[in-house]
């Protein structure tokens, strides 16, 4: 069992690696050479292999035979099951949002979203990341289900690799700010329905500048099983 400080360099090594994925700079399929970020980090053998061990556990790095430790990649079918799962349990979680919304929520949603918008303005990705996850763990957890929103915070977790898309492209990144803006005033109208379309089809440019740039496969409108189950219940 690692020491304190230990524990903290494994957090540490974890975070940096986490960051490299979400912002490209670690590519689907890419090794990671223990040795390399030992001599990077400064820091043992074990704390690289525990720190691959976190990783792995939340679903960014995989171990393959002759390869080692590398960046999960997705194949076709895998991809289009955590997605329409992530659109299933995002609907779900909007369901079970108590209508009408206390406007404390709301305030909250608007702060970080203020908040996101001016990080976009400054150029500050790693700020932008962190205030897009606190926009959407906080409208899900408005669910009331713990178990709920930690199955989802998973699935984001697992799927940081396709969503670093959403983040390093200007125009996807502009669409993901107007999506937010769009699903605060559905809420301020009570609107629904309106809400679990928006959530669903949120997820979906990410999926798609992945696709392009890993594998070419096609896509289409008719390929979105998970949009259509999200919002026909």
């Amino acid at each position: 069992m690692p020491n304190r400080d230990g524990i903290k360099q494994i957090r540490a090594l974890v975070e940096s690696i986490k960051q490299e994925i979400i912002f490209g700079r670690l590519r689907p399929r890419e090794r990671l050479v223990e040795d390399d970020l030992i001599r990077r980090f400064d820091v043992s053998r074990h704390l690289v292999r525990s720190a691959f061990a976190e990783l792995q556990q939340m679903g960014l790095v995989t171990r393959r035979p002759n390869k080692g430790v590398i960046v999960r990649d997705f194949a076709p079918k895998e991809v289009d099951e955590v997605y329409e799962m992530r659109a299933l349990l995002q609907s779900e979680a909007i369901r079970r949002i108590a209508f009408p919304v206390e406007q404390a929520l709301i305030d909250q949603l608007e702060e970080t979203h203020a908040a996101y918008e001016a990080a976009i303005e400054a150029h500050d990705l790693k700020q932008v990341c962190a205030l897009n996850n606190d926009f959407h763990h906080t409208l899900f957890s408005a669910s009331n289900n713990h178990y709920l929103t930690e199955l989802i915070h998973r699935a984001w977790i697992e799927t940081l690799g396709i969503r670093c898309y959403a983040i390093g492209d200007p125009q996807l990144l502009e669409r993901s700010r107007q999506d937010h803006r769009q699903m605060l005033d559905a809420l301020r109208a009570g609107d629904r329905t309106k809400l679990i379309a928006l959530c669903a089809e949120h997820i979906w440019p990410a999926l798609e500048a992945y696709k392009v740039a890993h594998g070419g496969w096609q896509y289409s409108q008719e390929g979105r099983p998970s949009l259509r189950i999200a919002v026909s219940r």
